[in-house]
C-alpha cells in the first residue's frame, strides 16, 4: 500500500506541475528541501514525507522535460514566408482516409541555397501517397504556423495537445516534397514500419471488406482503412476499444505464449524471455502508443511475477507501468488513450468483484455460452465505472446499447484475433495457405461487424449528454472513490 502511495504522489506531482507550470528554480529548491527532510525524518509518518517527495520529483520531471527554444528553433519562423526545411520522419505516420500526418524532426534549413542548422519537430499533412516511414529524409517547402488555440474554456486545445508531444509548429499544405536518398535514423524502426505495411497488404488479399479492415485494426492497430459507417457503428455501440491494440490483445498473447511454452516444455526463465521478446516486438510492431506500451509493461511485470513465483498484485503492476511510462515521457499522462486504458484497468481491479457479486444474484444459467456472456457483461460494466465520466466529459455521448453490444461482441474477439493471426502468418509464408486459413477468421470478424452495425441502428442507441466542467468531473471521481472506499471497508 505504501508503494502505491508513492506512485500516486509521483503522478499527482506531474499533473500539478504540468498544469500550473510553476517556476523551475522554486520547484527544484522545494525538491532539495524535501530530500533533506526525508533524510532526517525517522518518525512513523516517514511515508508521508516520502510521498510528498515523490510528488515533488514528479513535478520536477515534467519541468525538466519542457523544451528550450534556442536561436535555431523553427518555432521562431512562424510567419507568412515560405521556408525550405530538411529533416527526417521521427515517428510512425498516422494515416487516415485523407492523407498522412507525419512528424518531421528538422535538422537543417535551406536559405539562399545554403544549409544552416535548425532544430524542432513539426507536424506535416502529406497526401496519402507515396507513403513515408520512420527514418526517411525529406526536403519540404511550405509555410509554418502555430496550432490553433481553444476558442473557449472546456474545448479541445490542439496547441496544448501537440505541445505535450514537443510539437509547436505545423505545416498544413507543403508546396514541394522531395525524398532524399539516405535515411538518417534507426533502420530497425523503419524496417518494422515497412513490415507492418506489408502485413496490412497481405490481410487485404486474404479477406474481403469490411472484414479485412476490421482484422487490420484488431491485429495491427491501423484504423485508416475502416469505412466511416463501420467506425461510427463501433463508436455508437461503445465497442471502439476492440479496434485498437490494448491490454486485451496482450492478455490473449500472454495466454497463447504460456500455452506454447508448456507445450514445448520450456524451463521458466527461457519461457519468460521468449514471451517478453515476442510481446515487445508486437508492441513496437503495432505502433507503440502510450496505451500499448502500458499494456505491454503490465503484461511483462505479470510474467515476471509469475516466473519468480510471486503474487502479481494488480494495483502495484498498474502503477508501476504508469510510473515507468511517465518517467520516460511525463506528458504521457495527458494522452487520452492512456488515460482511458489506465482507468479501465483500474476500474476492473476496483469494481470487478462488486459487479460480479451483483450479477451472481441474477442466477445466470450454467452454460458455457451464458457464462462467456456474463463474463463479458461483468467486465464491461466494471470498466465503465471509471471510464464513463471521462468519455462523457470529452465526447458528450452516452451509449445505451453498449452493455448488450459488449456481451455479444467481446467473447468473440479472442477467436477473431487468434484465427486472424494464424491467417496472417500463413499468408506471409504462402498466400494460398493464408487464404484457406482466412476462411476460419471470416466468421468471427463478420459476426463482430454485423452485430455492431445492427445494434447501432436504433435512434436511442446513443443519446447526447449535456456538457459539464472539469470540476464536475473531479467531483464525480471523488464520489466514485468514496463509494468504493466505503464498500471496501464493509468487505474487510
Amino acid at each position: 500500500m505504501k508503494l502505491i502511495q508513492l506512485a500516486i504522489g509521483w503522478l499527482i506531482g506531474i499533473a500539478l506541475a504540468g498544469s500550473l507550470n510553476p517556476p523551475f528554480h522554486w520547484w527544484a529548491a522545494a525538491t532539495v528541501l524535501g530530500c533533506v527532510v526525508c533524510l532526517f525524518d525517522r518518525s512513523l509518518q516517514r511515508w508521508m514525507s516520502l510521498s510528498v517527495l515523490c510528488l515533488l520529483l514528479g513535478g520536477l520531471r515534467v519541468l525538466v522535460a519542457q523544451p528550450l527554444f534556442g536561436p535555431q528553433h523553427i518555432e521562431r519562423w512562424t510567419d507568412d514566408s515560405t521556408h525550405t526545411l530538411i529533416g527526417y520522419v521521427a515517428e510512425e505516420p498516422r494515416r487516415d482516409d485523407f492523407g498522412q500526418k507525419v512528424v518531421v524532426a528538422i535538422t537543417h534549413a535551406v536559405t539562399s541555397e545554403q544549409l544552416s542548422p535548425a532544430e524542432g519537430r513539426i507536424l506535416v499533412r502529406f497526401p496519402p501517397y507515396p507513403q513515408y516511414y520512420p527514418g526517411d529524409r525529406l526536403q519540404i517547402e511550405g509555410r509554418l504556423s502555430r496550432p490553433a488555440l481553444a476558442q473557449r474554456a472546456g474545448e479541445f486545445d490542439y496547441r496544448a495537445y501537440l505541445a505535450r508531444q514537443n510539437i509547436f509548429v505545423i505545416m498544413n499544405r507543403p508546396t514541394a516534397i522531395r525524398k532524399l536518398d539516405a535515411p538518417t535514423v534507426d533502420w530497425g524502426i523503419s524496417a518494422i514500419s515497412r513490415f507492418r505495411e506489408h502485413c496490412r497488404r497481405i490481410v487485404l488479399r486474404l479477406l474481403p471488406e469490411p472484414q479485412a479492415a476490421l482484422a487490420i485494426g484488431i491485429l495491427l492497430g491501423i484504423q485508416a482503412g475502416l469505412p466511416e459507417t463501420t467506425r461510427s457503428a463501433f463508436a455508437v455501440t461503445g465497442t471502439s476499444h476492440i479496434l485498437v491494440v490494448s491490454g486485451w490483445n496482450f492478455s490473449i498473447a500472454a495466454a497463447a505464449l504460456t500455452a506454447l511454452a508448456r507445450l514445448l516444455r520450456l524451463p521458466p526463465w527461457p519461457a519468460f524471455w521468449l514471451s517478453l521478446a515476442v510481446m515487445w516486438v508486437y508492441a513496437g510492431f503495432t505502433g507503440a502508443s502510450a496505451a500499448v506500451v502500458r499494456a505491454a509493461m503490465m503484461a511483462s511485470l505479470a510474467l515476471l511475477a509469475r516466473t519468480v513465483e510471486r503474487q502479481s498484485e494488480p494495483w502495484r503492476l498498474l502503477l508501476a507501468a504508469c510510473w515507468l511510462l511517465t518517467l520516460i515521457n511525463p506528458y504521457t499522462l495527458w494522452d487520452l488513450g492512456f488515460q482511458l486504458s489506465a482507468l479501465a484497468t483500474a476500474s476492473l481491479f476496483a469494481f470487478g468483484k462488486p459487479v460480479d457479486v451483483w450479477l451472481d444474484q441474477m442466477h445466470w444459467p450454467t452454460h458455457p455460452i451464458s457464462a462467456a456472456m456474463r463474463e463479458a457483461l461483468g467486465a464491461t460494466l466494471a470498466a465503465q465505472v471509471l471510464t464513463l465520466p471521462l468519455m462523457l466529459y470529452h465526447f458528450g455521448n452516452l451509449s445505451l446499447i453498449a452493455p448488450l453490444a459488449n456481451i455479444l461482441i467481446v467473447p468473440v474477439v479472442p477467436f477473431a484475433m487468434l484465427l486472424g493471426g494464424c491467417a496472417l502468418i500463413g499468408g506471409l509464408i504462402w498466400l494460398p495457405l493464408g487464404q484457406w486459413l482466412a476462411l476460419g477468421a471470416w466468421l468471427p470478424l463478420s459476426w463482430i461487424n454485423n452485430v455492431a452495425t445492427i445494434l447501432s441502428q436504433p435512434a436511442w442507441a446513443v443519446i447526447p449528454f449535456p456538457t459539464f466542467s472539469l470540476w464536475v468531473l473531479v467531483i464525480a471521481y471523488t464520489a466514485i472513490a468514496g463509494i468504493w472506499w466505503r464498500w471496501l471497508r464493509t468487505v474487510v
